[in-house]
């Protein structure tokens, strides 16, 4: 049996919770799997997985040999690492998970000159709005807008971005142009489908923050949707200047509330591995940043701007 086969093997597992979804993502079979599991077992003498028809558990074993394992397969990842950088090309695969708004109008176009300039890597680029579970999902390393769910999380903050308050011209000559809060509480409201905060938002205005109570006249999963509704004049929302710049400038969008903004939304890159961050990952991220600075409605951490 190779054991450090059979670890690999092991930490997936646990970590997806399913023999046959390791099976999948490991390129074995699942008796491959499920005896490679055995034999680590065997070696071990005690049972690191329960399991049964609905699931699979740790057993505390279990639980000791994962930490434990992760560490080993880190630090080997780590020497593996060190070796590589003694050659200049990057090599291997590196999955990435963006917001789908920012990353198709601006990382997508970044990631792939990366990749031109690192043919080496095989890249796997997920667009989605939903928080992934990096180590479930084997993501190397996620762009995200907003708060940190867990302060667990290795991650990297790189700037922060401005949201306003937009309509399009025939709203605002339909239905005037809210100036207060009081006012856009009268009006209709487009906005992201999962908003935590209801019917409800906090703005930032003259006198600081101010919650104000909404109309959802139209929701979506999704930013461009929403772009798009905002332009066809389906009421006022608010959006990721980055993502509305361009039709600013052409005047199918205007501000509406210029004195009020939602809180900046903060952009970090996210890593699964507090301890170990792979040179690959580190290399994508630096190149982000040399790039970003270009990004409109976009400002840049402190010591990202410094000199």
């Amino acid at each position: 049996m190779d054991r450090f086969a059979a670890m690999a093997t092991f930490v997936r597992v646990a970590e997806l919770g399913s023999l046959s979804a390791a099976a999948r993502e490991l390129g074995l079979t699942q008796p491959a799997v499920s005896q490679q599991i055995a034999g680590l077992e065997r070696h071990l003498r005690t049972r690191l997985l329960n399991r049964s028809t609905r699931k699979l558990t740790l057993t505390a074993s279990g639980e000791t040999y994962l930490a434990r394992a992760r560490q080993i397969l880190d630090e080997v990842a780590e020497v593996e690492d060190d070796l590589l950088s003694l050659s200049s090309e990057l090599k291997g695969s590196l999955r990435v998970q963006a917001p789908s708004g920012l990353g198709q109008k601006y990382l997508a176009p970044l990631i792939v000159d990366f990749h031109r300039r690192h043919p080496g890597l095989t890249i796997d680029l997920i667009l989605d709005d939903h928080l992934a579970d990096l180590i479930e999902q084997g993501v190397d390393v996620a762009l995200r807008l907003g708060a940190l769910a867990s302060a667990s999380l290795a991650a990297r903050k790189l700037g922060s971005i401005s949201r306003i308050l937009v309509a399009s011209p025939g709203y605002v000559a339909a239905h005037g142009s809210p100036a207060t809060p009081d006012e856009l509480a009268r009006h209709d409201h487009v906005r992201f489908s999962w908003a935590s905060a209801g019917e409800h938002l906090t703005l930032i205005g003259p006198e600081g923050p101010v919650t104000v109570d909404v109309r959802s006249s139209f929701r979506a999963n999704n930013s461009f949707v929403l772009v798009e509704a905002l332009r066809r004049g389906l009421g006022v929302g608010g959006v990721q200047l980055p993502l509305v710049q361009d039709l600013l400038e052409n005047g199918e969008l205007v501000r509406v509330m210029e004195d009020y903004a939602y809180p900046p939304m903060d952009l970090h890159a996210v890593y699964s591995s507090r301890r170990f961050v792979p040179r690959k990952v580190r290399a994508l991220v630096d190149h982000l940043i040399a790039s970003l600075a270009q990004v409109p409605g976009l400002e840049l951490s402190p010591r990202f701007t410094e000199g």
